[in-house]
């Protein structure tokens, strides 16, 4: 499970620029692998999504697929869409 404060670390990082706003080039969906999520800092079990995500410039991300949620929703609000 993300952590429970996820939404405001994830605003947080997009903000400080730790996490990026562009759409990613490249997304796939998986179990997780118990890496951390870059959006919570919580780990992704094996029963959990594993979201990941590439940008053109080949920065790669992996979140919770709650976090990546969360993170697609800020990019929507930011830019208007």
């Amino acid at each position: 499970m993300s952590a429970p404060d996820a939404p405001g670390r994830i605003r947080a990082r997009v903000e400080d620029g730790r996490l990026p706003l562009e759409p990613p080039a490249r997304v796939w969906a998986e179990n997780g692998t118990q890496g951390k999520c870059d959006g919570c800092d919580e780990p992704i079990t094996v029963s959990q999504v594993h979201y990941e995500f590439v940008l053109a410039d080949g920065r790669t991300f992996q979140l919770h697929l709650v976090c990546g949620g969360v993170l697609a929703a800020e990019r929507r609000r930011r830019r208007g869409v």
